[in-house]
């Protein structure tokens, strides 16, 4: 089977130190013989919670003016003061799962 590169980006990034371990993560790595190469997906949290709410909705009975209430709720509190420390806790239990 031919061996066909791996596109790379157009740019690295600027910082040296960045750049080395940005290089070093993206190399293919080898275990026991064989070419390993990490693969990242990113989920968006608005798609995960979507599909959660329709889940609900689906199966487990959540009316339509209790979803579009909290949507509301979440519109409300998105133009508070409190947005920046919510948005703050989310990104943090986000990264504590995710091991960033």
């Amino acid at each position: 089977m031919p061996q066909v590169p791996k596109p790379r980006p157009l740019a690295a990034p600027q910082s040296p130190s960045i750049r080395a371990r940005w290089l070093d993560e993206n190399e293919p790595r080898k275990l026991s013989g064989k070419e390993v190469t990490k693969l990242t997906i990113s989920i968006p949290l608005v798609v995960v919670l979507g599909a959660f709410v329709w889940l609900a909705w689906r199966y487990m009975g959540l009316r339509t003016w209790q979803a579009v209430l909290c949507m509301l709720l979440g519109f409300l509190l998105a133009a508070t003061s409190s947005a920046p420390a919510i948005n703050r806790i989310v990104t943090g239990i986000v990264g504590s799962l995710t091991g960033h």
